[in-house]
């Protein structure tokens, strides 16, 4: 084992923190993964939970907590689909007290910090392209003013405090390891599909989004850290610079799955950017990154992997 290199990753359990935890596994580092989910919530981590070099720990990062290590990557959020309308307090908390959490622990170990914050701090401006230097729009969302507060403790503990501090701001993500309830649209889509559901779209279906595989978005997060120390906290966007509208996705799904689903359309929501695109040039030019997964290719892994799921589900179901 390789122990020159400690990391912790908070949020560990869910999709992007999962593939992250395997792929420092797999780079032989000493991996500890915090997340308040079982481990056996995620078919990657049941998969590499036996390695010597990988340890769970089940706690909120809420709570105050206490490790030695090089490096930690604070991926902490809840879902804003799925818990945020009903957990506002909760989501600022996990977002403002855990990055606290996870500064402390920084600060006093010298650990190097990366914050995965969210395209939702943009707000809901309606323009080409989100640069990391966009002054931010109107934002309603707990999600988004907790990750903007987050991001102010980071730039705050690298002034104050010399904390090595970096900033991802994440945009649509996607990929195998999901939960098949998972809310994200990619994998509400497919399972929609794969169960015969009708598939909803808000609006004419023209919005234009971008979607980045999960193994692309690891390699930038794990570039990001590895960066040398700079004079201010290097705030990131990373995502997909290949455009999509949501009426294509759906249609690719459609056509990929075989499925005899249909498009239903409902009224458009009145804060729906009509073009949601990340400008990632910086990450470009201070990364040497950019994705490499076509969407044909990364929607055909998902779609296998959710059509595996669900069949495991549905054995499962028969068995009992």
């Amino acid at each position: 084992m390789n122990d020159s290199k400690r990391i912790l990753v908070i949020g560990g359990a869910g999709l992007i923190g999962s593939h992250l935890c395997r792929a420092l596994v797999d780079r032989n580092y000493e991996v500890h993964c915090m997340d308040i989910r079982s481990y056996e919530s995620s078919p990657i981590l049941r998969e590499i939970i036996s390695q010597p070099n990988f340890n769970f720990i089940r706690h909120n990062v809420v709570n105050q907590f206490g490790i030695d290590v090089d490096e930690i990557y604070n991926l902490a959020t809840p879902s804003t689909l799925r818990y945020e309308q009903g957990a506002e307090v909760e989501t600022l908390k996990v977002n403002i007290i855990g990055t606290l959490n996870c500064l402390e622990v920084a600060r006093h170990h010298r650990s190097r910090m990366l914050f995965a914050s969210s395209s939702d701090v943009y707000g809901s401006i309606r323009q080409q392209s989100m640069q990391e230097d966009t002054t931010f729009g109107p934002v309603r969302s707990a999600l988004a003013e907790g990750k903007r507060a987050a991001e102010s403790l980071v730039r705050a503990y690298r002034s104050e405090y010399q904390v090595d501090g970096k900033i991802a701001r994440i945009f649509n993500t996607y990929g195998t390891g999901a939960d098949t309830s998972d809310q994200r649209v990619v994998a509400k889509m497919i399972v929609k599909a794969l169960t015969g559901q009708n598939i909803t779209i808000y609006g004419n279906g023209e919005q234009l989004r971008t979607f980045c595989w999960v193994g692309d978005v690891v390699d930038a997060l794990i570039r990001l850290m590895n960066r040398l120390p700079d004079v201010e906290v290097p705030t990131v966007n990373i995502g997909s610079n290949h455009e999509i509208s949501i009426r294509t996705l759906a249609e690719k799904i459609i056509s990929i799955t075989g499925s005899r689903s249909k498009i239903i359309h409902h009224a458009a929501r009145h804060d729906d950017p009509r073009r949601k695109s990340p400008d990632i040039s910086r990450a470009r030019q201070m990364l040497d990154w950019q994705p490499t997964t076509s969407i044909d290719e990364g929607l055909l892994q998902t779609i296998n992997y959710f059509e595996r799921e669900l069949y495991s589900m549905r054995s499962w179901i028969e068995m009992n």
